[in-house]
This record gives C-alpha cells, structure tokens and sequence, in this order.
C-alpha cells in the first residue's frame, strides 16, 4: 500500500507541535522542579521547529522554500542551545547560566542562521531549492555548500557536549538521580538517531526531516519523568543515602527479630561493627521488648533515651516478612520533660515553705540534683549585705568564707552585689577569683531579697540551662515573695486583733459609763420632779427623753462596731424590707409631726442587711425633712426591682442638691447640720457598703431629691401560708449570690 509520505511528515509535525507547546505550558507550572523553566524554552523550541517543518512540506516554490530552510534552522539552533542550557541546569551546573557562558554559546549555534540572512553580502554559503520527486511526493530539497558541513560538526559537538554532561552526572548521582538522568538520555538518544540517519540520507525522501518529531515524542517521555514521576524527581534524595547519614539508629529486623540491614548509627548504639546476622535480644538483651512497647527507654549505661518507631516490611504479595525499627534519640526532648515535671512538682513545696531559709535549701538542692550543675548557692540580703543563706558542700570547701559575703563598697567590685543592684543575669568567670576547682558561674537576681549563684565545672553554660536556671530563680523568688507576705500578714492579723480588742475595750466602757450616767441624771431628774413647779416640768421630761434618747444612741454605736468588725457571714443576714421601712415611717412620724410621708410596698421583699437597715434608712429620711424648709415637707418612699436588685427610692420636694452636693455628700464630716438627729450620711454610706449595696442621689421632678439605696436581693424560700418564714430547712435563709448589675 502506497503511503503519502507528505501527509505523514505534516501530521507527525503538526502532532510534535503540540506536544512541544503542551509540554512548554506544563513546564510554566511547574517552576519549582529543577531544570523545568529550562526544559519548558527547549520543549517551546522544538514545538516551533516541528511547525516551521510543516510550512517546509506545503511551500511549492524555490525561493519560498529558501527562506522556509533559513527559518527551520534557526528553529534548530534554539533547540540546540537550549539543549546545552537544560543540561547545565539539570546536573546542578547554575554558574554556568550566566550571560558570560550563554552569549558566546548561542552565537555558535546561531552562526548558520545568520550566515544564510547575511548570504547576500558575504557569499559564504549557499542554499539551493530543488525540487525531488521520491514515493509520490514532489518537494523541494534545499542543497547547501562544503561550509554546511563544518556548521553541522559543530552542531553535533554542542549535542553531544550535553550528552556528555548528563552521562557524567548519571554515574556521579545516586541511585534515584540515575534512574531519572539514564531515562533522560535514553529517551534524548531517539532525535538524535533520527538525525543522524536523516543527515547520512536514510530517510523516506530527503525534503522531510522527521527529527522534530521525534525531539517531540521524546519531550513527552523526559517531561513525564521531571513533571509526574515524583519518586524519579531530581530533588529527591536517595533512601540509602539518607538513612546511611541519619543520626538515629535504623535497623531492619526479619520475623526472628534477627538485624538484616543497619545504618551507622545503630552498629554504633548497638555496640558491634557488624550486626548484621545477630538476634536483637543477644546484642541489647530486653531490647525487643522495649520495641514492642513502643515507650521511651533507655539501655546499659547510656544517659540517651530513645522513642523507637516501627514499620513493617512487605514483599510483592503483602506479606510482612519484617520491621524496620527507626529508634529516635529523644534525649533532650526527654530531659526537659523530667526537669519540667520536676519544677512543677517542686513548685507547690517552694511555696507552702514557711521560711526563707528553707526556700534557699530547696532551690540550692533543686539546682544541684535537677539541673544537673555542680555547686549553687543563695544569698539573701541582710542590713545591706549579701549573705549566704544555703550554699553547696563544694562551695564551703573549696572558697574562703570573706568571698562569700557582698557589699556595696567591696573592692574590687563584688559579682554578687552587682547582680543584686542591676537585677540582670551575669555569667561570670571564676578562673580569677580563686573558686577552683569551679570554672564559671550564673547570677540570678530574685528581686529584692538576694542572689542565686549557680557554678559548673564547665567553661559555658548551654542555652537550654540558663533557660530552666531563669526558672528556677524565678520560682524561687515568688516562694520568698510568699514567706515575705506570710510574715507581714501574720504581723497585720496580730495587729488588728489587738487594735480591735482595744477599741472593744474603749467602747465597752464608753458605753457602760454613758448608759450609767444616763441612769443617774433620769433617776436625779425624777428625784426632784415633786420640787419642781408644774411650769417647769416640761425641762425634766427632756432631760428624761435625752437620757432615753442617749441610751438607745450607745446601743447602736455597739451594733455598729460589731457590724463594721464582724466578717461578712457574721455581719449579713436576710431582712424583711417592707417590715423595716414601716418602722423607719413609724418612727420618723413620730419625731416629725408636720411631714407627710407615702409609701408605696407592691410586693414583700427581702434584701442583705442587718438590724441596722431601720437606722439607715431612718437617717436618709430625717435627712430629706431636716432639709426641706416648707411647712409640711412631702416624703415618697417605693420600692423598685433592677434585675437581682432591689432598690429603695425616697423622694422629698425640698430644694434639691446641687452636682457637687451630689458626690460630696458621702464624705466623713460631723457638721451639726449634716448629723442632726442620727449618724448622718456618712454612717449610711459605710453601711451600705458592708452591706454590699449602692447608695446615689437624684433629681426629683419638678423640684427636691431622690435618694436611690439599692440592696442585693436574697431569694426566700416559698413558705406555709399560716405565716411569713425567712429561713431554709436548716434554719438559714436561702440566698442567691448575686454580683452587682451596675456599679454608680
């Protein structure tokens, strides 16, 4: 069967086209492979050879045939040079892509080109069209003169200078580099075959030149190794190499646990230069076991701990038939853990240390054993000197006592005390300062009480162990912080009781004197009410009322005093409002006959006071008639709920208050006008704060003040309808802990 050789050189070329193209736009995503950017311009540039060969095939005259030769070699030079680029690239060869390197090739491979562009003004080549009828295909064949042949060796010298390159670094690579590179140039060798034979005239006719085509079908073999083919990237590392070169020992183990591979690591930690062959158990006896569990453990002697990682080993069909047991040297991982978990369970003992001295004990003992250091010691300051509180065995014996004790105005200047005065970490050399057989040392300052020493042998201190040195001073510094505070309390609780036992004592006999006193003038004052005319009885009746009056006062001043010295459980308790502010209206009518008082009780409620809450809020009352100048002063008082408080409004048409009044008010004064009748605002505000309350003044409309008390709410248990009952099961009223809605 006849084949129409055209029609298959055009569609061969026409499908290397877009291959070349495909595999260019592919290469475009894909920068981050090695050699992509450089294998996309090559596939680019075989993709326009192939086309420009198309156009070859159509052309049917002499000169348009010419000028279709001038471009299609062009396009070949570009695949030429790009050649050599990508193999630069791909065998790590980058300081050979720069313009130094590059002009110089391009301008070689380019020289055919521009002498057949300049053929008219040099007459150094030749490039005839003429036209070859060969299996039925009539086209034209471009003859060229001797100098095609000297352009052409140096064509095929460039080639194979980058056959060359690729073949020196396939067997320089590793086992994955020479996979990929032989496929490289094992696939390349096809354009290049076909190129020989085309140019020694074995070809279907001497017009067509099926090179590009092949260039493209193996474009698509070497771009599916560098695009696709992960496990053949060039960035890959070999296996071997890696687990050769692994820190950690790596050992494969058969059925038997017996070793059939290892890295040097592992005949290391093992111990034997050859394990291969031997049972795991007989080189580290228990070691299997320690595997199997799969927990951190350490073997022999060895401080190092190890976390083993297990894989299995299958063959074709699935089987395992072994383990690959990578035993990871978590040492330091672990090591910190131990020295974490040790401070924190040291930590609650630091702080429950009820003394300085025993604190300084720890934490030396803590540095010596935990952070593994040879010497410490604890200074604390004492009237201006650095004194050392706990130091270590080593420390006594090695160091003279005077070099042990810091001052301002030591000379030369004492390591220690300036620690303590800049409050900065030093680390210090002691080669001079006659510690032997201590080399260097750590000041830490722990605030306001002193100094941390720490001392090694060693002539630096790891970064890992300034950091856990930091911690400790830092813990032990709160430790001394809480004996500080322990011991300031305890003086403070000391004090207080006895102040408040001596002001118990004051007002108890304040109180006994003033309540006799007021017994012998009302009893003096009855004893010569017969003697006096009846005009002037209404002065004894006074003095009796007065003595009354003073009596009840001296009661309240103890309420008060044990109110304000009782803790808050002792000091609260539920109390019935509208019972106490019926009380307080009963009362103050009783004093006041002019005023005119409303009261609006909605509901029963039941607030977080005292007994006191009657003379509170009878101040507040006798405050808003004692202040109000017209001749029946008017009184509301009601009662609103705000969420879980209650608040308590007593509104007066008096004059007002101005802004200032306002927030002054509550100040501590004992002006005549502020107290008259009772114990004046400033006793209700401190009332209302031990009660846990807000007390506020507002504008009244259209003229006086409204006074806002707002108490915590207590949520009463539901009780038997024979009669009213504040209190629970256990005989104490349910309450509900409330916090403050607002705070004014």
């Amino acid at each position: 069967m006849d084949v129409d050789i055209a029609t298959v050189a055009i569609l061969g070329n026409a499908g290397g086209a877009l291959i070349g193209f495909a595999i260019a736009a592919i290469a475009a995503r894909n920068q981050d492979v090695p050699g992509a950017r450089q294998y996309g311009w090559l596939a680019l540039a075989g993709g326009c050879w192939c086309a420009v060969s198309i156009w070859q095939v159509f052309v049917s005259d002499p000169a348009a045939a010419e000028t279709v030769h001038i471009f299609e070699r062009i396009a070949a030079a570009q695949v030429i040079g790009l050649w050599v680029v990508f193999a630069f690239a791909y065998t790590g060869r980058q300081s050979w892509l720069r313009p130094s390197w590059l002009v110089p090739l391009f301008l070689v491979v380019n020289a055919d080109g521009l002498l057949l562009l300049t053929e008219p003004v040099h007459g150094l080549v030749a490039a005839t069209a003429l036209p070859v009828t060969q299996r039925g295909a009539t086209l034209f064949v471009i003859q060229r003169g001797p100098t095609s042949a000297a352009l052409l060796a140096i064509s095929y010298g460039l080639l194979l200078i980058g056959y060359a390159l690729l073949i020196e670094f396939l067997f320089r690579s590793r086992n994955v580099y020479r996979r990929q590179t032989a496929t490289i140039v094992i696939g390349a060798g096809l354009p290049l075959l076909v190129a020989v034979l085309y140019d020694f005239g074995y070809t279907p006719h001497p017009a067509i030149d099926f090179t590009p085509v092949a260039f493209s079908l193996n474009a698509v073999l070497v771009g599916w190794m560098l695009f696709e083919d992960e496990s053949l990237s060039v960035t890959a590392l070999s296996g071997d190499t890696l687990v050769d070169n692994l820190p950690d020992p790596v050992v494969a183990l058969d059925d038997d646990c017996v070793v059939i591979d290892y890295n040097a690591a592992a005949a290391t930690a093992l111990e034997h230069p050859d394990p291969t062959g031997e049972s795991l158990d007989d080189l580290i006896p228990g070691l299997t076991n320690h595997i199997e569990r799969g927990e951190v453990f350490s073997f022999g002697d060895s401080l190092t701990y190890y976390n083993p990682q297990t894989t299995s080993l299958t063959d074709q069909f699935g089987t395992e038939r072994g383990r690959l047991v990578v035993l990871r040297d978590v040492t330091g991982q672990q090591r910190r853990q131990d020295r974490l978990e040790a401070l924190q369970g040291a930590t609650q003992q630091f702080i429950e240390a009820e003394t300085a001295e025993t604190v300084a004990e720890m934490a030396v003992e803590f540095a010596t054993a935990v952070l593994d250091q040879n010497a410490a010691g604890v200074f604390l300051e004492d009237d201006n000197v650095l004194e050392p509180t706990v130091v270590s065995e080593s420390i006594t014996n090695h160091v003279d006592e005077e070099l042990l004790y810091g001052t301002p105005t030591d000379e030369p200047e004492s390591k220690l005390w300036r620690t303590y005065e800049t409050g900065e970490v030093q680390a210090v050399s002691l080669d001079l300062d006659g510690l032997d057989p201590l080399d260097n040392a750590l000041m830490l300052p722990l605030g306001a009480h002193g100094v941390m020493a720490i001392a090694s042998h060693d002539n630096t201190f790891a970064t890992e162990d300034r950091r856990y040195a930091a911690i400790l001073a830092q813990t032990t510094q709160v430790a001394l912080d809480q004996v500080e505070r322990e011991r300031e309390l305890r003086q403070s609780r000391g004090s207080v009781k006895r102040r408040r036992e001596q002001i118990e004592f004051f007002n108890g006999v304040l109180r006994h004197s003033l309540h006799n006193a007021m017994v012998v003038i009302r009893g003096r004052a009855e004893h010569i009410r017969d003697d006096v005319s009846p005009s002037k009885q209404r002065h004894l009746d006074s003095i009796s009322d007065w003595c009354g009056k003073l009596a009840d006062m001296s009661e309240t001043i103890r309420d008060i005093n044990n109110t304000v010295t009782a803790s808050e459980a002792e000091r609260l308790d539920a109390i019935d409002l509208n019972a106490t502010i019926r009380r307080s209206i009963q009362a103050l009518q009783a004093e006041y006959d002019s005023a005119s008082v409303d009261c609006e009780l909605d509901a029963d409620y039941c607030v977080q006071a005292n007994d006191l809450l009657e003379e509170v809020l009878l101040s507040i009352l006798r405050n808003a008639i004692d202040h109000n100048s017209s001749p029946t002063p008017q009184v509301t008082v009601s009662v609103q709920q705000a969420s879980d408080w209650l608040q308590v409004r007593i509104a007066d048409d008096g004059p007002g208050m101005s802004d200032e009044l306002k927030t002054t008010v509550f100040e501590r004064g004992l002006s005549p006008d502020q107290t008259a009748g009772g114990f004046g605002l400033y006793f209700v505000s401190v009332m209302m704060d031990l009660y846990g309350g807000t007390l506020w003044f507002e504008d009244n409309q259209p003229t006086g003040t409204v006074a806002i008390l707002e108490f915590q709410r207590v949520q009463v248990a539901e009780q038997p309808e024979d009669g009213p009952d504040y209190s629970g099961d256990d005989g104490t009223v349910t309450t509900e802990a409330q916090a403050k809605s607002h705070n004014r």
